[in-house]
């Protein structure tokens, strides 16, 4: 369990930097919920950093969902939701029976994999083709999605892709995925305090992290002004594959 009380002040640090990088990335800045994940592992256990994060997670989602609520497609939304919760299903299951060092590998080989292939998509310039809307996409996207975001909350990818398949424009992509993860963060909760990954300790930890949320999302548009997205995506990605690497390989 998360004891606040435990942490050095490096460790505090990293803490709010990784709550501000969650609430700025439900806001604009992609990406950055990878580095979060990889963040919290580094000063929490990484069983532990899953619970610990998910409430950042929701409040980050309800900032997001209300600038964004008007900009949803419920119909696509619908096709995935039950695939996503038998995901979620199978990553609980591989919690239960998996200690810390399980965990912190199959985290790291999450991200790695999945940043590799970002980083493929954009050096071949593969963002805007069009993804293949074969009867097994949404089911294995939406499994995919549910597993990865209950193991190590890092599910974007998968959801990012199915999305931009359902030919959306850009402010149905940003505002569907906000309300994706809502619905599915909520969903989680049960099965984490099941595991007990989520604590009266780690909600004390939580709210010390409340105002770093509120600040990365207030931020968030107002660097796009400053930041390439393109150059902030290439940042995120390059740094969420050394720190999946470094998962993988302690």
């Amino acid at each position: 369990m998360v004891a606040a009380m435990e942490l050095s002040p490096p460790s505090w640090a990293v803490a709010f930097l990784a709550a501000w990088l969650v609430g700025a990335s439900k806001t604009g800045l992609s990406g950055a919920v990878t580095i979060a994940v990889v963040l919290f592992a580094s000063i929490i256990p990484a069983r532990e950093a899953t619970g610990a994060l998910l409430p950042v997670l929701i409040c980050a989602d309800f900032i997001a969902v209300r600038m964004l609520r008007q900009n949803v497609r419920w119909q696509e939304l619908l096709h995935i939701f039950p695939w996503t919760a038998v995901g979620i299903g199978l990553g609980a299951l591989m919690l239960y029976f998996s200690n810390d060092a399980q965990v912190q590998r199959v985290i790291g080989a999450i991200i790695v994999g999945m940043t590799l292939y970002q980083l493929y998509r954009k050096a071949r310039h593969l963002s805007d083709v069009n993804i293949s809307r074969h009867p097994a996409f949404a089911p294995s996207m939406g499994m995919a999605a549910g597993f990865t975001t209950m193991v190590a909350n890092a599910a974007g990818p998968f959801v990012l892709i199915y999305m931009l398949a359902m030919r959306m424009g850009k402010l149905e992509v940003v505002g569907s995925i906000a309300w994706y993860f809502l619905v599915v963060n909520l969903f989680k909760v049960p099965f984490a305090v099941g595991l007990g990954l989520i604590t009266w300790e780690s909600l004390a930890f939580n709210l010390w992290l409340v105002p770093a949320v509120g600040l990365g999302a207030w931020a968030g548009r107002r660097l796009l002004d400053y930041l390439p997205q393109s150059t902030f995506e290439s940042m995120a990605l390059t740094l969420a594959l050394l720190g999946g690497l470094r998962l993988l390989l302690v």
